[in-house]
């Protein structure tokens, strides 16, 4: 399959025609910067042009609630933010809710209205970022050093991580 027809899959069961179908994926495919690989065979595309494909399968069938295991993983800076983007136009201008798992404490905090921090499967905290993502949280979930302040964007949490290879950050 091509990546268009591997974003068209989904929309058959709709009974809409196949010119309206060619036109949902193929806007899809351009919302993720992926219409000039609209005809390549999935099979040679990169993970991560991939995983674009498969989120824009996704986002074409105009849902109502989106569920993003790990969407940035395999993504680099520029997709990232881009797909962090549409999903936040998703939000806004179409009413779309996006539950996202993520690894990625920065970008979750960038992007997210509350956060759910879990440890072994148990909740840590729920809450807005700024709540939950403190240092002392941070560290008591992910067994590590870390600073926490606030992005020089402004309104959300900076967590960077404090490597022993540099030492205590209080010490003298």
């Amino acid at each position: 399959m091509t990546a268009l027809e591997n974003v068209l899959v989904p929309l058959v069961p709709l009974c809409r025609s196949i010119r309206e179908r060619r036109r949902l994926g193929r806007q899809a495919l351009a919302e993720l910067d992926m219409a000039g690989l609209a005809g390549e065979k999935i099979q040679v595309l990169s993970g991560g042009e991939r995983q674009r494909v498969f989120i824009a399968r996704a986002i074409c069938q105009e849902p109502e609630i989106i569920l993003l295991d790990e969407p940035t993983a395999a993504l680099d800076l520029a997709h990232q933010a881009r797909l962090m983007d549409l999903m936040e136009r998703l939000k806004q201008e179409r009413g779309v809710t996006v539950v996202m798992v993520s690894h990625d404490v920065n970008l979750a905090a960038m992007y997210a209205d509350r956060l759910l921090l879990l440890k072994t499967g148990r909740i840590q905290a729920l809450g807005p970022p700024g709540e939950v993502l403190t240092f002392e949280r941070i560290e008591a979930t992910y067994g590590c050093r870390v600073l926490v302040d606030e992005s020089p964007l402004g309104r959300f949490p900076r967590i960077t991580l404090v490597s022993d290879k540099y030492g205590r950050p209080d010490s003298a």
